[in-house]
Order: structure tokens, then sequence, then C-alpha cells
């Protein structure tokens, strides 16, 4: 039986901004990436969950091609997932994200995929040593609007 964990951004008011959409599901993706990694797990499926301001929700999944633990990744099926959403000027109060973690980890011959994950493991061992805010993307970085 498949598990998932999962993670959750709840705006402070009603979020109409996909910059700011884009921002909350770049830190949730981290922050799952990183579960999994230390748990030594992959997930298999991401699923997005959108709540509107009125309560209602919209809910898209997404089976990966190969299981993963790598924060791009996980990331870039987010966005896909909220990009299938068409959202114009829709009010979100949070995004619920979840990864189905039931899954080996592939090896993988790629160059290019090797070293992103060698320095994601870097990036790993810094959070772990300083702290969560240690190492963030750029994007992240700035909190102030």
């Amino acid at each position: 039986m498949a598990q998932s964990i999962s993670a959750e951004h709840r705006f402070t008011t009603d979020e109409l901004n996909p910059v700011e959409h884009h921002r909350a599901l770049l830190t949730l993706t981290g922050h799952l990436g990183a579960i999994l990694r230390a748990d030594r797990k992959a997930a298999s499926a991401v699923a997005l969950t959108v709540r509107y301001a009125d309560g209602s929700t919209t809910t898209r999944s997404r089976t990966l091609p190969e299981a993963t633990a790598h924060t791009f990744l996980l990331t870039r099926t987010a966005y896909d997932l909220y990009a299938t959403l068409s959202l114009q000027r829709a009010r979100t109060s949070d995004l619920p994200l979840c990864a189905a973690d039931e899954a080996p980890r592939q090896l993988t011959f790629d160059p290019d995929v090797d070293k992103l994950l060698a320095i994601e493991a870097v990036a790993d061992r810094a959070r772990n040593r300083y702290g969560v805010g240690a190492i963030k993307p750029a994007s992240l970085a700035h909190t102030a609007r």
C-alpha cells in the first residue's frame, strides 16, 4: 500500500498573484523533497489541491514517469499541475501538495541529473547543519511584499 506525505501552504489573505502561488509550490516541493531524501524514499505521484476563497477545492494529480525525490522534478510537476488549472483571477486561500512515496529509488546514468542530485545532497547537509533557511532558491529569498 502506497503511503503519502503532504505539506500545505496557507496564505495569510486570499491570494490572486500566480507568482506567490509558484513561490508557495516551490517551498512545498522543497520541503517534500527533503523529507523524501531524508527517508530514502521516492515519490511516484504528486497531487495538488487548490482551496479557493469560497471554500471550494480543485485537485489535480499526476503519476510521475519515474519515481523521484529530486526537488527540481517535483517542482516542475507541481507547476505543470498548477498550469492545468488555468486559474484566472481566482482567489486562493491555501495550496496542499501531496506526494505518494512508495517507490524504489531509481539509479541514473545521466551526468546532468547526477550533478543536480549531488548539489542537492550538499544543500541538504548544509540545511541539516545550519537550519532550513541556510540554502534556498533565490526566488524564496525575498519575503517582503
